[in-house]
C-alpha cells in the first residue's frame, strides 16, 4: 500500500512537473506568461475543487496555502475587481460543480472498466474495494496481494496502476511471486501490454514452471502466438514457426484417455492437466504438462512424482500379472468347490 501522501503539495508538485514539460514551448514575454499563469490558475482551482470535501486534518493548513495562492493569481490575471469577482462566482456556481460531475463521471467508468478487467484476470478479490485504494491524486498506486498455496508457500502479488494522458488509471503491471517459508524463490514482473489477456493462474503456471501459449503482437503489428516458459535463466521464448504442435503430440500418444480438445485447451493455458494412461484394460491415473523444450510432454503419476512412458508400461505389465496371479487360485477353487458338489 502506498504511504500517506500530502495531497495537497502533491497538486503544487503535479504543476511544477507539467510546467516544466511546457518549459521548452515557452517564450520569454508578457503572453506566455500570461498563458502560463491561466494553467496555473486552473489547475489549482481544479485540485482545490477535488479536495476541499476530502481534505484529512493534516491537510487542511495547507489548503489555506493553496486557497491564498489562487487568489494571488487572480489577482494577477484579473487586476480589475469587477472582473475578478464575477470570475470568481462563475468558477464557485458553474466551472466547478461542471468539473466535478465531469470528473465523477470518468472516475465511474475508469473505475468500471478496471473492475472488468480485474475479474478477468483473476483479481475480482480486490475489485469491489478498488475505490479505496486508488485515490485519484495520485500518479501510481501499488496494491500488494497474497494467497497461501500450502503451509509453507505463499503466492504473492503486487498490482502497479499508472494515471494515463486522460487522467485514468490504468493496471500497467503485476509482479508475482512464489515465497517459501518467506524466502522468494521464483518472480517475474509482468508489463500487460506484453502479455494482453494474461490471468493470474497462467502467472502463478509459469513460476511453477509449466509452458504456456502466449498471444502477442509481432514486429509487423499482427497478433501472433508462441510458447514461453520461466526457467532459472529468465523468460524463454519460442519463436511461433517453432515446431511444436501440441495437437500433434497429444495424437501420437494414444494411451492418453479422455478428451482431447479439453487436453489440449489445459495444457496450451499453462496447467498441468488430469488423464488416465491406458494400456488393455488397464488405467493409471496421471497428469501431463506440456514441454515444448523437449517437443513432448511431461508425465506425472497418481503422487504428483515424474514418471516416463516406459514406465507408465511397465506398471500396467506388472498390474496384468499381478490380476492373472490372483485369478488363478480363484478358478481352482471353483473347481474344487465343483468337484466336491459331485460328491
Amino acid at each position: 500500500m502506498n504511504a500517506v501522501t500530502n495531497r495537497v503539495l502533491l497538486a503544487f508538485k503535479s504543476w511544477d512537473d507539467r510546467k516544466k514539460e511546457m518549459e521548452p514551448l515557452l517564450k520569454p514575454g508578457n503572453a506566455d506568461d500570461q498563458v502560463l499563469r491561466r494553467l496555473q490558475l486552473t489547475h489549482l482551482r481544479q485540485a482545490a475543487h477535488r479536495l476541499q470535501e476530502t481534505a484529512r486534518l493534516d491537510e487542511k493548513p495547507f489548503m489555506i496555502l493553496l486557497t491564498n495562492r489562487i487568489q494571488k493569481l487572480e489577482r494577477e490575471i484579473y487586476p480589475n475587481v469587477i472582473a475578478r469577482l464575477f470570475a470568481s462566482l462563475k468558477e464557485r456556481l458553474y466551472d466547478g460543480p461542471t468539473y466535478l460531475r465531469q470528473l465523477a463521471a470518468q472516475r465511474a467508468a475508469n473505475m468500471e472498466n478496471l473492475k472488468g478487467q480485474l475479474r478477468d484476470s483473476g483479481f475480482g478479490s480486490v475489485a469491489g474495494r478498488l475505490e479505496d485504494h486508488l485515490d485519484r491524486e495520485q500518479s501510481s498506486v501499488f496494491m500488494p496481494l497474497a494467497c497461501q498455496l500450502d503451509p509453507e508457500n505463499r503466492l504473492t502479488f503486487t498490482l502497479y496502476f499508472d494515471k494515463d494522458n486522460q487522467g485514468d488509471f490504468q493496471l500497467d503491471r503485476f509482479h508475482a511471486a512464489i515465497r517459501y517459508k518467506g524466502a522468494i524463490g521464483t518472480a517475474h514482473d509482468f508489463r500487460l501490454k506484453d502479455w494482453p489477456g494474461l490471468k493470474a493462474n497462467q502467472a502463478w503456471s509459469l513460476l511453477e514452471g509449466r509452458p504456456l501459449k502466449q498471444t502477442f503482437t509481432d514486429a509487423s503489428g499482427q497478433e501472433n502466438q508462441r510458447w514461453v516458459e520461466l526457467s532459472k535463466y529468465g523468460l524463454q521464448h519460442y519463436d511461433p514457426s517453432f515446431a511444436y504442435d501440441i495437437k500433434s503430440v497429444v495424437a501420437s500418444i494414444p494411451q492418453i484417455t479422455g478428451s482431447k480438445p479439453e487436453l489440449i485447451s489445459y495444457l496450451e493455458n499453462g496447467q498441468r492437466a488430469p488423464a488416465h494412461w491406458k494400456v488393455g484394460q488397464q488405467y493409471q491415473s496421471i497428469s501431463v504438462q506440456a514441454d515444448p523444450a523437449n517437443r513432448t510432454l511431461k508425465f506425472f503419476d497418481a503422487k504428483d512424482r515424474l514418471i516416463t512412458p516406459e514406465k507408465l508400461n511397465q506398471n500396467a505389465i506388472q498390474q496384468l500379472a499381478v490380476v492373472k496371479t490372483l485369478g488363478t487360485p480363484v478358478q481352482k477353487l471353483r473347481k474344487g468347490m465343483k468337484h466336491g458338489n459331485q460328491h
